[in-house]
């Protein structure tokens, strides 16, 4: 079947069209250029440029609900469930991006549905320890007593450079000088050393450190933060008071932690106190 084109004008702003197909018609480059576009048209034409970016708004703000929904972890650290939930999630919310021709709740309805099903899993992981297991696997001894345990590194299929490099990370020089090594769940390796290569501690020393306390920022860039205040039980007029005794504005003050032992760290914008 041959096609046919035809010369066509808009009747609402006389632009000109070339037909090529009863389905398919192609403005001529000309109305563009000279703007001879109608509001019908011009309207058309923004509709459809709004309608992939309502869909990359929506989206984006489904992962990121289902992210908040399936906890806080590092990427690094997730478990293999976890992983798998986080990798389809991502696939399933660039399809409806791509095609605009496929429904938008194509995307949304199985994002849900993966986020209640590891919700799900994480609750039964949780009464069941044979569950978890099965889920997430169990730690692994790589490392006895100074000797690698062979058996597990083929079996876990690492090599001892990667090893070496993981101990090499933690400022760890021979693995002689470990204990235990053992690789978690999420991949990490927890180093255990022998007695005599663990670090000096002040008990060892028979010296009582000073006591600290979580350092809170009670004020941010010239702004106090309400909820650091309450934790401390502190006003803000306690934070002005303080400041005020160092000469200070809280607008001047680019940050100031303060812990419950009494202990200040104070910045000012343009330079350290």
């Amino acid at each position: 079947m041959s096609t046919s084109f035809r010369l066509q004008i808009c009747e609402n702003c006389r632009a000109y069209f070339f037909v090529f197909s009863p389905y398919y018609t192609m403005p001529n480059i000309y109305s563009f250029y000279f703007g001879k576009l109608c509001d019908f048209h011009k309207r058309r034409r923004c509709g459809r440029m709004a309608v992939p970016l309502l869909r990359t708004l929506i989206l984006y703000c489904a992962v990121i609900c289902a992210v908040r929904l399936m906890g806080k972890r590092q990427i690094g650290e997730l478990d293999p469930s976890e992983l798998v939930v986080t990798i389809l999630v991502s696939d399933l919310a660039a399809v409806p991006m791509q095609d605009l021709g496929i429904p938008l709740l194509s995307g949304l309805v199985p994002i849900a549905t993966l986020v209640v099903l590891e919700i799900f899993l994480s609750f039964a992981a949780l009464k069941s320890r044979r569950f978890r297991r099965l889920l997430n696997g169990q730690p692994a001894i790589i490392i006895r007593k100074g000797q690698l345990d062979i058996d597990k590194l083929r079996q876990m299929r690492l090599t001892t450079d990667e090893v070496i490099e993981t101990l090499r990370k933690q400022n760890v020089a021979a693995v002689s000088d470990v204990k235990y090594g053992v690789i978690e769940p999420d991949g990490t390796l927890t180093v255990i050393l022998k007695q005599p290569q663990q670090p000096v501690t002040a008990e060892m020393l028979g010296i009582t450190p000073k006591d600290t306390g979580l350092p809170l920022v009670v004020v941010s860039d010239g702004k106090m933060v309400p909820r650091s205040l309450e934790l401390l039980h502190l006003s803000p007029a306690d934070i002005e008071r303080r400041l005020k005794n160092q000469s200070i504005a809280v607008e001047d003050v680019f940050l100031m932690t303060l812990d419950d032992c009494g202990n200040t760290f104070l910045q000012k914008k343009e330079g350290r106190v």
